[in-house]
């Protein structure tokens, strides 16, 4: 089977002195699930969809599920009081003890046993979708990916830093730590310029510009050797003819990415902000990112000017570890954007004509503005289906979407739903979780006992008459669990109000590097009872991975030291920044949302419910306890808003991880010989 894959291999946390390496293209894409917000000690106040969330029980309020145990259609959804607003720069927040309306609810009613046999059962159709824009997409991301370093060798980058060390010693550092994380398959090159002529008078000073690493994979020990030779001797900083020549060493073809190091103005012709204009008015996807070194007024604005004009970010370093993380997210985003992972598949209109999933996988469909149909078989008797939903939407996007698990006759076992745009938010990552719960009250309970269910994909706010979303591409994880043979004697459901915080030891000294993933498909692996040090920039959405246990809840805390110096002017201008925790599934938890301060330091705190067997139980009580019925990687999801004035700057953060209750107390016993059937996300295998 032909397979789309847009996963990456894990990465490690890279030590301090690689954070400079990856740390420009960070910024590339910036989109998180809709938040709801918890406590945080300074009092902050997050917001929350409640409108939305009536709004879309309304426009349901008609809907015929085949239940006839008189539950309601969609879950409810409680909210404390908002505090008022704390004066100039203090941060909003508000208390929130359920999350956004990822509802899953698990009714069933008795019915006759389906025919499974349907010759309308077929295999996911690879084909089609493989040569649609998102197929095509999918393959430039992982295959045809091109990043190339441009460096300034100028006489200046022998000063020393803020830090006491020479930029060009910064400079080698940081480009070394770019290699060291480098794939096998990552296409690199080097080009540097102002390296030969010394004289600024002299023939050629403004044309000094070589490609010394041509692009290409597997050039770690040259891209080495050209570094350890990195000197700083010359003259000019031709930054436009630079550029000029970096556009002709990409070419026309792929995804391509410029990473622009410089610590001074340009001084020769042609205008580099020209340059950059002509390039991206080429037609190629090309974008260029800036970063100024320790630099002035002027040379900032110029450099801010050549990534505006390169769709790009730009970078303010002021010492060594600050260049090492902006390289080291450029050069992680350069081969690591948000991606949708899986089978390309598409969805059919009638049940009777659906495609078929298998449990374990992960498929890529595009919305439709009718409903789309799967087929999901079992595997196990009486298992467990999971379902997970991911999608991107725009920032105008505030389409309302759901899946639902039916029976042949239309029964509906279990839903989740997402709602569209976020008022607490401006990120726009956007999931629903769905799970069937065996009832051991019925005596005949399909959607237990069928040996496939249906799987339904589609929109449900009658109100929206233009939808925004047809055409969107959405990924799709299937997930089979074995039966609970000890399902009655395993703890209830968990009430998740009654579990207080727990105080975690912050140690933001020797505090663990980490650079966060793009998308859940490359989240950052951490381990409980840890402190991580990071920066996040306005605009950009990190993913983080968390191992969490059955009979265990996981912690998290974001915490925002008072921003001082030039910072302090800056984060005035980012709206929200918000933390979330999410499932295995990817449901959405709970979120802690608010604002920077400037004047005082901040923390956002998010919490789980413990992990339990029996949480799937949970009608009319939110996803928060619902989505937590599965042991497995819990994700967090850390996002910040763009700044008013598009620029970009580090903002840094402590993330502390921990995980509380007893590991393993209320693990199922499953019929031996069966495990639970989950997509490994880790995979860059082709099926």
């Amino acid at each position: 089977m032909d397979r789309s894959i847009l996963e990456h291999p894990e990465r490690p946390a890279a030590p301090r002195h690689r954070a400079l390496a990856l740390g420009l293209i960070a910024t590339l894409t910036a989109f998180t699930a809709g938040c709801l917000p918890q406590d945080s000690d300074d009092g902050t106040e997050s917001d929350e969809d409640q409108a939305q969330q009536e709004a879309a029980e309304q426009s349901d309020d008609g809907d015929d599920d085949g239940h006839s145990d008189g539950e309601d259609d969609s879950n409810t959804e409680e909210e404390e009081a908002s505090k008022d607003n704390e004066p100039d720069d203090e941060a909003e927040s508000s208390d929130d003890e359920d999350s956004d309306a990822d509802d899953t609810e698990d009714d069933t009613e008795d019915a006759e046993d389906p025919d499974n046999e349907d010759p309308g059962n077929e295999e996911p159709d690879t084909t089609d979708n493989a040569d649609s824009p998102e197929g095509q997409q999918a393959s430039a991301d992982l295959e045809d990916s091109q990043l190339l370093m441009v460096m300034d060798a100028s006489g200046s980058m022998e000063e020393s830093d803020a830090g006491g060390t020479t930029r060009i010693e910064a400079a080698r550092e940081a480009l070394h730590s770019v290699v060291e994380g480098l794939g096998e398959q990552d296409e690199v090159g080097l080009r540097i310029f102002s390296s030969e002529v010394t004289d600024p008078e002299g023939q050629g000073a403004c044309e000094d510009s070589e490609l010394v690493v041509p692009i290409e994979s597997g050039n770690g020990d040259a891209l080495g050797e050209a570094i350890d030779s990195y000197e700083a001797v010359g003259g000019r900083t031709p930054l436009g003819h630079a550029l000029e020549q970096a556009g002709e060493d990409l070419g026309q073809e792929g995804r391509r990415t410029i990473v622009l190091v410089s610590d001074g103005e340009s001084n020769c012709e042609p205008d580099p902000c020209e340059v950059a204009e002509t390039l991206a008015s080429q037609g190629i996807d090309l974008t260029i990112h800036t970063v100024g070194y320790e630099v002035e007024d002027e040379a900032r604005a110029e450099l801010q000017c050549i990534a505006a004009a390169g769709d790009g970010e730009y970078y303010d370093a002021a010492d060594a570890d600050s260049l090492d993380r902006a390289l080291e997210r450029v050069s992680q985003r350069a081969f690591q954007p948000f991606t949708l992972s899986g089978d390309h598949v598409n969805g059919a209109e009638d049940a009777s004509d659906a495609p078929t999933l298998q449990a374990g996988s992960q498929y890529v469909d595009e919305f439709t503005a009718e409903p789309l149909h799967y087929r999901i078989p079992r595997e196990m008797d009486r298992s467990s289906l999971h379902v997970g939903l991911t999608t991107k939407n725009d920032p105008e996007n505030s389409d309302f979407a759901r899946i639902r698990l039916e029976t042949e006759d239309g029964e509906r076992c279990s839903e989740g739903r997402m709602l569209g745009e976020s008022y607490s938010t401006r990120n726009f990552l956007r999931t629903a979780q769905a799970v069937t719960v065996p009832d051991s009250s019925l005596d005949e309970d399909p959607c237990t006992d069928d040996e496939e269910l249906i799987l339904v994909v589609e929109f449900y706010d009658e109100m929206n008459s233009e939808l925004d979303s047809v055409g969107q591409a959405f990924e799709l994880l299937i997930a089979e669990e074995p039966e609970a043979e000890n399902a009655q004697d395993l703890p209830e459901e968990t009430d998740f109000r009654t579990e207080p915080w727990q105080d975690m030891d912050r140690e933001t000294d020797g505090a663990e590097p980490v650079v966060g993933g793009s998308s859940f498909n490359d989240a950052t692996p951490l381990e409980p009872g840890i402190t991580y040090d990071g920066d996040i920039l306005p605009g950009e959405t990190l993913v983080f991975q968390v191992p969490v246990q059955w009979g265990e809840r996981l912690q998290a805390e974001a915490y925002f030291e008072e921003p001082q110096g030039e910072l302090r002017e800056r984060v005035g201008s980012v709206g929200s920044i918000g933390l979330t925790a999410m499932s295995p599934l990817r449901g959405v938890i709970g979120s802690n949302v608010g604002y920077f301060p400037s004047t005082s330091s901040v923390e956002y705190q998010v919490t789980t419910p413990e992990v339990r067997w029996n949480n799937r139980d949970a009608n009319n009580v939110t996803s928060e306890v619902a989505n937590t019925s599965l042991d497995g990687h819990y994700y967090l999801v850390l996002a910040a808003d763009e700044s008013e004035d598009g620029d970009s700057f580090a903002i840094p953060f402590a993330l502390t991880v921990d995980t509380f209750g007893e590991a393993g107390e209320g693990e199922p016993q499953r019929p031996s010989g069966e495990e639970l059937l989950f997509p490994d996300l880790q995979s860059t295998e082709e099926d």
